[in-house]
């Protein structure tokens, strides 16, 4: 650790400044491409090709936006260097996944319409505390890349933690509410409010950065754009009036910065290795659609098929959860052997 506050710190000069900052120039470029371009496209594309209920652009939609990113999280299943943290956990990658997959397509078959109208609200929201995680672990890795000491300031985790409530009640706008207690909510208002207070806070935030430095170190224009991101992410949400457009665009979001870091994760260990780890998941998801468009459409293997999805999404959302918190020491030296600028 000493010797990376050393690296980070240290002036350098000429190719050895410009060979230390690469990695990190082209990790931010790509983080920044890939959350920016779906933010502003993807409203635009479903305003002019609205998503049918079924067919070929909803299922492609789908699978890149969705089943994509999910099949990815494989790789912390086969990874030889995550064997001693899965065997200390088999709970965290078997049994819990399992239990929510199988109890969620239980009681989306047993309960009546509003019954699963309050199971879908369940998922949206936890969905949406899922996004925000990883906006927490992006904003992380893009102070601590440009400073290894550099961290969060507890308001700005709180920040960051607290732009779920609009991810979620966006996420939640796209249920159907009906003869629900939530079906009289004006929610398009409550996230729009939303980002009015966020805008107000994050302002405070900066003006807070740029008055009394953060004491890990780090320059307040990374910051400044870091916490931007983090309220940018969420804009869509009470921008389109859209729900399924909103979001669709930070689930796309998501799952490309999703792809992105596992992709980059996974090139550390063998040169091409991230092209396995990309194929791997293609092909997950590309056998779950298969198997949603060719499935009975009742007796057993009907309700076999929902109790994968949701035992894949469980096992990418609970495994996730813990393999990239970056506070924990352990988890760090892990992701620094892939991610050197932390």
């Amino acid at each position: 650790m000493a010797h990376d506050v050393e690296r980070h710190q240290q002036p350098t000069s000429g190719s050895a400044h410009a060979a230390r900052w690469a990695p990190y120039t082209r990790f931010r470029v790509v983080l920044l491409v890939t959350g920016v371009v779906p933010l502003l496209l993807v409203p635009l594309m479903l305003r002019q090709w609205p998503l049918p209920a079924h067919g070929l652009w909803n299922n492609s939609f789908v699978y890149v936006t969705g089943v994509l990113h999910v099949g990815m999280t494989s790789f912390f299943y086969l990874d030889p260097e995550m064997r001693a943290f899965r065997h200390q956990r088999p709970h965290l990658f078997v049994t819990v996944p399992l239990l929510i997959g199988v109890g969620t397509a239980a009681a989306l078959s047993l309960l009546d319409s509003p019954g699963q109208a309050l199971v879908n609200v369940a998922l949206a929201a936890w969905l949406g505390w899922h996004y925000t995680g990883q906006q927490v672990g992006v904003v992380a890795m893009a102070l601590k890349g440009e400073v290894a000491t550099a961290r969060l300031r507890p308001g700005e985790r709180r920040y960051i933690k607290a732009t779920g409530m609009v991810t979620m009640v966006g996420l939640i706008r796209t249920v159907d509410l009906a003869n629900t207690p939530l079906a009289n909510l004006d929610l398009l208002l409550v996230c729009r409010l939303g980002l009015v207070g966020l805008l107000a806070a994050v302002g405070w935030l900066l003006y807070r950065a740029a008055v009394e430095p953060a004491a890990g170190g780090g320059t307040w224009a990374t910051r400044a754009v870091a916490l931007a991101w983090a309220t940018l992410f969420v804009a869509p949400l009470g921008l389109v009036h859209d729900p399924v457009a909103g979001a669709a665009a930070v689930a796309a979001v998501h799952s490309f910065h999703y792809v992105f870091l596992v992709a980059y994760l996974s090139r550390s260990r063998r040169p091409l290795a991230w092209v396995g780890t990309v194929l791997m998941g293609a092909a997950t998801a590309g056998i779950y659609l298969v198997l949603l468009e060719w499935s009975p459409a009742d007796g057993v293997l009907s309700h076999a098929l929902p109790a994968m999805l949701f035992t894949m999404v469980a096992a990418h959302r609970v495994v996730d959860m813990r393999v990239w918190r970056l506070r924990e020491p352990e988890r760090l030296e892990y992701m620094r052997r892939s991610f050197v600028f932390l």
